[in-house]
């Protein structure tokens, strides 16, 4: 009798399908249900840190002052919020206690491309869920269409499943790098990373919300005259054209003026609108020197970086 020839591939196998559950079982302690828009829209959360839950903003629409959650036990829970921050598309609700662990967090910084990403979430049922792929790409800080600061881009190389926006995603060692989300792009899943996650979650637990800087300025790119594209050392001739302004806001109060062409904020380098925005962070309430050009001629004015009002969306 021949005996069926042994596939040595079999055990290796076995061992990585053996490793991806136990590690969507291990972060499934952290991880629960989240009940959304109307109570029907499913998200996920993860237990950040004890008492504090962090899900995909985006899952609510306007996010309510409590949420619903179901964790293993089936058993559902009301969730106090405590501020959200659409622009990184992160909630934070409050636990109403500490019995569920707190996940086990790694560091998105090591994350490499073609790199398993393990997605884990429950449903509203409360059993658990998965979804494996690997990272597409990983590249440096970038904002998001919104204007909010992600410190890394962690791409997925496939959307977000539904229900598992707000989702922790592990790495192949188990360890959480950050968060799921279907809301920052339209072709990929996108990981908001650890460091995102815990800059946004001190802010909101401190303050309620994410402070922005803002000057109170529409605007749009432009090339400066006399400066031909591409001509070597023209690269850096392009500023933004000040085209309206927030009356009482702060450029107009620091003497802007339409028409104006920002060239510097801060010393740096504002030719764009999220070169501008990087160029304000960290600087409310401070006066900053703008650089400009005003009737062809260079011109300097302090303006004095404002806050962004809450119900506001302006640069």
């Amino acid at each position: 009798m021949v005996q069926p020839r042994q596939d040595s591939s079999i055990t290796p196998l076995k061992a990585l399908s053996d490793s991806i559950a136990a590690t969507v079982e291990a972060v499934g302690r952290s991880t629960v249900a989240v009940r959304g828009r109307g109570r029907h829209a499913l998200g996920c959360g993860l237990v950040w840190r004890a008492g504090v839950l962090v899900t995909a903003a985006h899952v609510f629409g306007r996010a309510p002052a409590t949420a619903s959650v179901v964790g293993s036990g089936q058993a559902a829970a009301d969730l106090a919020l405590i501020g959200t921050d659409a622009t990184t598309d992160l909630a934070v609700f409050r636990l109403p206690d500490n019995e569920l662990p707190v996940v086990d967090v790694g560091r998105a910084a090591d994350a490499r491309a073609g790199e398993l990403a393990i997605q884990v979430g429950r449903s509203q049922a409360g059993e658990l869920s998965t979804s494996v792929s690997v990272i597409n790409r990983v590249s440096g800080p970038w904002q998001t269409w919104l204007g909010g600061h992600i410190d890394q881009l962690i791409r997925l190389d496939s959307g977000v499943h539904d229900g598992l926006s707000g989702a922790p995603v592990a790495d192949a060692s188990g360890r959480v790098i950050g968060m799921a989300t279907s809301a920052l792009s339209r072709s990929y899943g996108i990981v908001v990373p650890e460091s995102t996650i815990a800059r946004v979650v001190d802010e909101l637990l401190a303050k309620g919300h994410v402070a922005r800087a803002f000057l109170g300025i529409g605007a749009q790119p432009v090339s400066i005259a006399g400066a031909a594209p591409g001509a070597p050392g023209q690269s850096d001739r392009a500023g933004l054209l000040v085209t309206s302004l927030l009356a009482q806001g702060p450029a107009a109060q620091g003497g802007l003026l339409v028409g104006d062409i920002v060239i510097d904020v801060a010393d740096h380098r504002a030719s764009s609108v999220s070169e501008l925005r990087d160029a304000l962070a960290g600087n409310i309430g401070k006066s900053v020197r703008v650089s400009l050009i005003r009737g062809g001629s260079p011109a300097e004015v302090q303006v004095t970086v404002g806050q962004w009002p809450s119900e506001a969306r302006a640069a």
